[in-house]
């Protein structure tokens, strides 16, 4: 799944072919944000100033900095393991924990449809077995509620894709 991608600069062109499609989701990704405008050579060339250090250093030994990473303050690696290590714990307590919140919305949601629908069946003098209700046979979301649900969750969505 390669592309064809055409990168100028000083009157120069470079044609290669990347057949990635994770680099090229990635590309696509940081195109949409605004400092880049969907300018895919302002993306590459970023990504170059980024990788072309790192891969002298992995194939020559040598280092070699930025000005930018000159001024920043530079951190050993035991302080940025620590920080890792403790942002990657905290991740997965919050992961966990959102876990056990989808599930116990999902139980209370099917119990409070497995009872309105009880309801509904009751007042609609249709006969009702006590297996079925315990078997969970009256969990699903009542007709009733299922296009406010798919609409509130649309809106959900259109938020995400605003931020």
């Amino acid at each position: 799944m390669g592309r064809k991608l055409k990168q100028s600069e000083h009157n120069a062109s470079i044609y290669f072919r990347l057949r990635d499609e994770e680099n090229w989701q990635m590309i696509d990704r940081l195109m949409t944000l605004p400092h880049y405008a969907n300018n895919r050579a302002a993306v590459l060339n970023k990504a170059l100033s980024y990788g072309l250090p790192k891969l002298i250093e992995d194939e020559f030994g040598e280092i070699k900095y930025s000005d930018e990473e000159q001024q920043r303050p530079q951190l050993n690696e035991q302080t940025v393991q620590i920080i890792e290590r403790v942002v990657d714990e905290r991740a997965d307590i919050i992961a966990r924990l959102l876990q056990e919140v989808i599930m116990n919305t999902t139980i209370s949601k099917s119990l409070v449809c497995s009872l309105f629908n009880a309801k509904n069946a009751e007042l609609n003098d249709k006969p009702l077995s006590g297996k079925r209700f315990d078997e969970g046979g009256l969990r699903y979301t009542p007709t009733c509620m299922e296009k406010y649900e798919v609409d509130r969750l649309n809106e959900m969505d259109d938020d995400d894709e605003d931020d």
